[in-house]
């Protein structure tokens, strides 16, 4: 993985909801990303950005789903 300090955060944030076990799942990231934006002012590029992340995270979620 990318030694970066966001990303060593993620990791971070990861860790803790195993450590207090977090049922959320790659769908309620999508849902809440969702909520998220729809409250932001947010520039074109970045809204772009946004749902370029929230469509990798939908398209893993929806994989997931349909194999189980």
């Amino acid at each position: 993985m990318i030694d970066h300090p966001i990303i060593k955060q993620f990791e971070a944030h990861a860790e803790l909801l195993d450590i207090s076990g977090s049922a959320e799942a790659i769908d309620d990231a999508v849902v809440q990303l969702a909520i998220w934006m729809d409250t932001l002012e947010l520039a074109e590029d970045d809204e772009a950005l946004l749902c370029r992340i929230g469509g990798i995270l939908y398209r893993e979620g929806l994989r997931r789903r349909m194999e189980s």
